[in-house]
């Protein structure tokens, strides 16, 4: 009774051990290697779903350029994935639509500007 108590208790490690253990470890070290391999100029995503060009890096931070003259530093673990071309070409189609869409088709129509909270509560 000794030895088929033993034996379930490894049968349930191994099967673990191939379920959990094994697939988490893969992941870890793609993630790493994904890390080790980012150089300036790569696009990236941090897990907070800011886009950007990396345009410096160290071992521990990474300078990224969100927008023209818009650069913050971030954590190099904090980099959940490299940005294919393919899809950065997706975005910047789609952000070029919407540009599109938010200009006056009109000459003559005008945009009018939001009211600060000042000027509503003069306008009562």
């Amino acid at each position: 009774m000794g030895s088929g108590f033993f034996l379930v208790i490894l049968a349930m490690f191994a099967f673990l051990y191939f379920l959990m253990i094994r697939p988490q470890r893969a992941q870890q070290r793609k993630q790493a290697e994904m890390l080790s391999a980012i150089k300036p100029g790569d696009e990236v995503v941090t897990t907070g779903g800011i886009y950007g060009e990396v345009v410096q890096l160290d071992e521990e931070r990474v300078m990224l350029e969100v927008d023209d003259d818009v650069r913050i530093a971030i954590a190099r673990r904090a980099i959940a994935g490299v940005v294919p071309p393919e899809e950065l070409e997706r975005l910047e189609a789609e952000q070029d639509e919407l540009e599109d869409a938010d200009e006056p088709k009109d000459e003559g129509m005008t945009v009018e500007e939001p009211l600060t909270a000042e000027e509503r509560t003069s306008a009562r």
